[in-house]
């Protein structure tokens, strides 16, 4: 029988081409692997290759590959464009350098560098980088996206709401550039705006899970529930794996139960497992038996898990060993928990120290150059204190009374506080009007409206030029278990402090010396300070003092803020449906022998 004829290099990555044109990456790499050893430094075969190898996520064994065409070709296009896909930031800024080096009239070199700039989280440069492609190719969507994620990453909002106008414009039928758009009104608070723009790119790309899950999260936020369950199980029908969505939408509402079940039948399907242990431990407590904990422990072991799936999993295992008392064991589910959420979030970068307490004098400095508002509205109540520190239980208590309701974590003054940092003109009282109007919107026009953003501490003074008559509640916790409560809780990409316990106690110390300044400039009926020990100790002393300080009338309601059914968006969520408790006072206490850089603060 004739032997079938060899077919060259060439035929073998044409026809592996072909298959990688059809998304069949595997069977495009199989056909490569029968190229001869000796005939694999074909520039061709090695670009092939690592295209097939990048497309499967197998960035490992595809740097090598690309390295190996740039010492064939020093400046090829595409081994450069790949490897600034494919590494780390700073590694990848350096290879899309290149790339645009070498050929600075293609749009796509400054596309990537613009991409690899923003990951280094170098918005301003990434912003310069991707308005050069958009200038040499102005009909990519692509671009306007990313450019859209660079001036949002800067905080210039409406420029980046302009950069995703102008890639729906250009892609109508992409959804990422709704989802984005819609992130950036979130971001502002501006949730209508997010529904408007997301029911806009569900008319364009129905039956679209993610777009389904957003909406439902907006409405979520102005208090639509009825919207918001409608959409969650839409989503639910186009894909099964939103149920992780609703599940934590549940949990939120305080409907734990029913968020249980969702996560306790993605765990027996074996779908996003990890994801679903952390949802389960945020809305549960082990009563005695350890066999929970001892999956999460088995799971942990089998070795599958990387990244972002072994961050969820240590913090639920923190929490498991926490109440089981293993604290040792919790300490280090929380310190590596930490490590990833750093490296999942800022890919490792850290974020200098001196930088916070610039940041906070710049915003003194505002302060004292402002001129006092006019505003004679009270109806903000802010909420203040560090992270952690009970500004979610306070929120609950107060938006118990009938004249009360909450508004939530308004990102509002951080922004404006930023603008006019930046030279914004500072007309207050046109910002105590658009913020009044917006807190009351989004809160549902109650008489009084709380603010809980707690890291509006930093702009307390700004807020009070702009609202004279507006009352600032200042809760305070012990240093160390606010901290520590800080580590073993997962907040996303965000605060900028968060995942490092050096980077947490200087931001600690810095939040000390600005309300300490702020002590100085607020007028005592506008500023009252309580202590969440106080508060959890003796709260029917407390709690009608706080209320007599803002000038409402005694209601009992405000005793039993458990009953109280507004949705909690912050990790908070369990405690803070449950009666005032002492628990977690003095918990550092169990933690004392592990606690590194928190022991300063002792």
């Amino acid at each position: 029988m004739a032997k079938k004829p060899n077919l060259s290099v060439d035929q073998l990555v044409r026809q592996a081409y072909e298959h990688y044109q059809k998304g069949e990456f595997g069977k495009a790499l199989r056909h490569l692997e029968k190229v001869p050893l000796s005939l694999r430094s074909h520039l061709d075969f090695l670009l092939l290759s690592g295209a097939c190898l990048a497309k499967l996520k197998r960035a490992g064994e595809a740097i090598p590959v690309y390295e190996r065409v740039l010492e064939l070709d020093p400046n090829n296009h595409d081994a450069l464009t790949w490897l600034a896909l494919l590494s780390e930031p700073s590694v990848a800024i350096e290879y899309a350098k290149r790339a645009v080096a070498a050929h600075p009239s293609d749009a796509g070199s400054y596309g990537v560098l613009g991409v690899a700039l923003l990951a280094a989280k170098l918005p301003f440069e990434s912003i310069d980088a991707l308005t050069q492609a958009v200038r040499i190719a102005p009909k990519v969507p692509e671009h306007r996206h990313n450019l859209g994620l660079a001036f949002a990453a800067a905080h210039r909002n409406d420029e980046a709401i302009a950069a995703f106008r102008e890639a729906i414009r250009l892609a109508p039928g992409a959804p990422q550039n709704y989802l984005a758009q819609a992130s950036v009104h979130s971001q502002f608070g501006l949730y209508g705006a997010a529904i408007e723009c997301l029911s806009e790119g569900l008319a364009k790309c129905p039956r679209h899970a993610p777009l389904e899950t957003a909406v439902a999260g907006a409405y979520a936020m102005v208090g639509n529930d009825e919207e918001a369950e409608r959409h969650h199980h839409l989503a639910m029908q186009i894909s099964p794996s939103a149920r992780s969505g609703y599940g934590t939408w549940l949990i939120n509402q305080g409907r734990f139960e029913e968020s249980a079940e969702i996560f306790e039948r993605m765990l027996r399907e074996g779908k996003d497992r990890a994801y679903a242990y952390y949802s389960l431990m945020l809305g549960k407590k082990l009563t005695g038996s350890e066999g929970f904990l001892s999956e999460m422990e088995e799971f942990l072991a089998s070795g599958e898990l990387r990244g972002r799936d072994e961050m969820y999993l240590r913090y639920g295992l923190g929490r498991a060993c926490e109440q089981t008392k293993r604290y040792e064991e919790a300490m280090g589910h929380f310190d590596r928990a930490n490590a990833l959420a750093l490296e999942v979030n800022r890919t490792g970068a850290y974020v200098d120290p001196a930088r916070f307490a610039e940041e906070h004098r710049q915003i003194r400095e505002l302060y004292s150059s402002l001129p006092e508002g006019r505003s004679s509205s009270d109806a903000p109540i802010f909420i203040i204190g560090m992270i952690r520190s009970g500004t979610t239980l306070l929120d609950q208590i107060l938006s118990s009374h009938p004249m009360v309701t909450s508004g939530g974590e308004l990102r509002f003054w951080i922004e404006e506080t930023r603008r006019l940092v930046l030279g914004g003109a500072p007309d207050m009282e046109a910002l105590a009007k658009e913020y009044v109007e917006y807190a009351r919107l989004l809160a549902g026009g109650g008489e009084r409206v709380t603010d809980k953003m707690p890291l509006n501490f930093a702009s307390a003074g700004v807020i009070r030029r702009a609202l004279p008559n507006a009352r600032f509640v200042h809760i305070r916790r012990n240093p160390i278990d606010t901290c520590l409560s800080i580590w073993t809780t997962y907040f996303g990409p965000g605060p900028v402090f968060a995942y490092d316990k050096r980077n947490v106690v200087e931001y600690y110390r810095e939040y000390l010396r600005t309300m300490e300044f702020w002590r100085g400039e607020l007028p005592a009926d506008r500023l009252f300070e309580v202590d969440y020990e106080d508060l959890t100790d003796r709260p029917a002393e407390v709690i009608p003092s706080i209320i007599s300080f803002l000038g409402l009338p005694w209601d009992d309601s405000c005793l039993h803020h458990d009953a109280n059914t507004s949705a909690i968006n912050t990790p908070s969520r369990w405690q803070a449906r449950q009666p005032i408790y002492r628990s977690s006072v003095e918990r550092w206490r169990r933690y004392e022998p592990w606690l590194g850089e928190f022991g300063e603060l002792v």
